[in-house]
Formats: C-alpha cells, sequence, structure tokens
C-alpha cells in the first residue's frame, strides 16, 4: 500500500461521517483498519503514518466542515498509537511532538510519566537536538495556559500554587533565554506574570487593597469573572 491509497481510504471514511453515514462510516474504517494492521508491513505502514502525521498536524492538509482539522476516529488513533509507541522509544523527533497533539497531556500511552509530569513528552521533545519550531510554540504555549489556568478564580483564589508558578515562569524564561518566541505568546506571558505578582503581593498584604484598582494602577486590564455559589444541605 502506498500513501494515496492509504488517505483514499481515510477520506472515504470521513466522505461517509460528513454524509451522515456514521455507522457505515465505522464499519468501514473497521475492516479497512484490520487489514492495514494485518496486511501491510510495519516498514511500510511506518512510513505511511508518518507522512500522514506530517500532512495532519504541521500541514493541516485535511481541514473539516467546522473545525481547522478532521477529527480523528478511535480507529484511526489506534493505528497511531502503535506506530508513536515505537518511535517514542526511539526517542524520535517529531514524533515526540506529535503523541503530545494527539493524545493530549491527561493521557498520553507513550508518555508514562505523564501523571507526574504532563509536559514530560514536551520536555523530551525540547531538549531534542531535532527540535523544531512547532515544538518550542506547543511547549512555551503550554506554560502560558497553566498561568491562565491558575489565575481563572482570581482575586478569590489561585488554583495553582506559589511554587508552580515560580516553576513555570523559570521554564518559560529558560526558553526564552534559548529558543525564539512568538511575540504573541511572550506578550501573555508577561503578561499573567505581572497579573501573578500583583495577586501574591495583594494576598500577602492581607487583602488591605482593591485588587482590581492595583491592577489598573500596574496598566494590567483584569476583568471580574463573575462566580456562582450553590448553598448545600
Amino acid at each position: 500500500m502506498n500513501y494515496q491509497q492509504f488517505i483514499t481510504e481515510i477520506e472515504k471514511y470521513w466522505d461517509l461521517r460528513s454524509n451522515g453515514l456514521k455507522k457505515q462510516a465505522n464499519s468501514f474504517l473497521f475492516n479497512f483498519t484490520a487489514h492495514f494492521k494485518a496486511d501491510v508491513p510495519e516498514y511500510e505502514a511506518d512510513e505511511i503514518l508518518f507522512q500522514f502525521c506530517r500532512e495532519y498536524l504541521d500541514e493541516i492538509k485535511f481541514p473539516g466542515t467546522h473545525l481547522p482539522r478532521r477529527h480523528l476516529p478511535f480507529q484511526l488513533t489506534e493505528l497511531l498509537n502503535s506506530y508513536l509507541i515505537r518511535e517514542c522509544e526511539k526517542n524520535k523527533m517529531p514524533q515526540m511532538r506529535w503523541t503530545f497533539q494527539i493524545f493530549g497531556k491527561y493521557y498520553n500511552p507513550h508518555d508514562p510519566n505523564c501523571e507526574q509530569n504532563p509536559h514530560s513528552i514536551l520536555e523530551r521533545a525540547y531538549a531534542h537536538e531535532q527540535c523544531d519550531q512547532q515544538t518550542i510554540d506547543l511547549y512555551f504555549g503550554e506554560l502560558v495556559n497553566h498561568l491562565w489556568w491558575g489565575q481563572h478564580h482570581f482575586p478569590e483564589g489561585c488554583i495553582i500554587t506559589k511554587a508552580s508558578f515560580e516553576e513555570t515562569v523559570c521554564t518559560a524564561n529558560k526558553i526564552l533565554s534559548e529558543k525564539p518566541v512568538p511575540s504573541s505568546l511572550v506578550s501573555e506571558f508577561k503578561y499573567y506574570v505581572k497579573l501573578y505578582h500583583i495577586y501574591f503581593s495583594w494576598v500577602e498584604n492581607n487583602r488591605k487593597e482593591d485588587f482590581y484598582e492595583l491592577c489598573s494602577n500596574e496598566g494590567i486590564d483584569y476583568e471580574k469573572v463573575p462566580a456562582i455559589y450553590y448553598n448545600t444541605p
């Protein structure tokens, strides 16, 4: 099987699904992936799946109707799972980055350390001699997202610890000292660093001043997030 034959079959699945024929689409894909696993040699399958990941993740070649890319069904991620396990064991790039993009940080079968450190696979990818710009952007973006998530309940509380904040900032600054990062991500990072400093200082000062006024005085545009409380019996 060559790559074009593989894509033709995957596109048949996407076409069936987009026409509302989900049962037929799933049945078709189960049969195709079973044939792929049983009859396509591993070296050939690896070449096909490498090219698919590159086009799907790096080149965004398969746009969907409402999403920037087509969804990946279970049958297809199962094929990618077997392939990426082998590649991650060999510390291959960009395969390590692809595993994070496909399987995420909370469930990643290729990264046994993900429960203790959700970014473990990205750290390995970043440290690799073939680290690419997509990996840098993804890793730094994940750090910024962590800060975004942590401030979600300001000023009533902080979801992350001060130690977690400091560790995240330290890692981000290390990346900034070593690699180029898009200015938009850098600006967002600096915004959150300033916001957290205001928050922690405010808490250490026993929350005496108006938090929003402090933010405004420091040039931080921070709007109050409505909170909903429920009385429990």
